[in-house]
């Protein structure tokens, strides 16, 4: 003891400050004792703690790269209220982003009507090339569900186009997040715009190593935009 001033009430859960006669904590509801303590405690985390895009280091990584596009978008715009295709595209992306989730990948960016995502980076395992495929078939089977949020009033019905590609990239914090860059990336984005509606198109890396996992159906080689030879998918 030192100058006999009341200390401040806090919560012994959570450290929000309390008035003097609560008996429960406004912010979790936890049961005060009506003294508080010489010091707060620190707050107790329920989101994961995740390190600050520029502390994790630049470094090429093996990753497996997923883009996803809504079919169909320009038809639903055309029929709609701009705000409510915002609202709507948002909880559509939202809902492919949980399939991402879910298969332990992140959503690296969401680019108008369009979810980037990757496996393998920041945190990896040893199955992020077929997480990542299933993430893909498990953003198909959403697009039941979120066609049944939009409803047949307008018309329409979206499709979902899925590339997938695996290799090498240089993965890092790029102005304020973190992200990954290089051929692999750009692969990717190629074959989902190639893929057909409804469908996951995957290149060869990622074929081999999901293959007996997986049922596929071999394409003939694609032509990309921007590579030189033609693409087995």
């Amino acid at each position: 003891m030192s100058c006999g001033n009341a200390l401040e009430l806090v919560c012994p859960s959570c450290g929000t400050p309390a008035p003097p006669e609560a008996k429960f904590c406004m912010s979790c509801g936890t049961a005060l004792s009506g003294e508080a303590p010489a010091t707060a405690p620190a707050p107790v985390r329920t989101e994961p703690i995740r390190a600050p895009a520029d502390e994790l280091p630049e470094e090429r990584r093996q990753v497996t790269v997923l883009f996803a596009d809504l079919s169909g978008y320009t038809a639903i715009a055309e029929r709609m209220d701009p705000e409510a295709v915002k609202s709507f595209v948002d909880r559509a992306l939202q809902r492919l982003g949980q399939e991402v989730d879910r298969f332990g990948g992140s959503v690296d960016k969401y680019i108008g009507d369009n979810v980037m995502a990757v496996f393998g980076a920041p945190i990896a395992h040893e199955d992020d090339t077929e997480r990542a495929v299933r993430a893909a078939l498990g953003m198909q089977a959403a697009m039941g569900e979120i066609n049944e949020n939009l409803g047949t009033s307008h018309g329409v019905n979206l499709a979902l186009r899925v590339g997938v590609n695996t290799g090498e990239v240089v993965a890092g914090a790029m102005g304020d997040g973190y992200t990954v860059i290089g051929d692999t990336v750009n692969v990717a984005a190629r074959l989902q715009t190639a893929a057909q509606p409804g469908s996951v198109t995957v290149g060869e890396r990622t074929y081999r190593a999901t293959c007996e996992a997986i049922d596929y159906r071999e394409l003939e080689p694609l032509t990309l935009k921007g590579k030189a030879e033609p693409v087995a998918a």
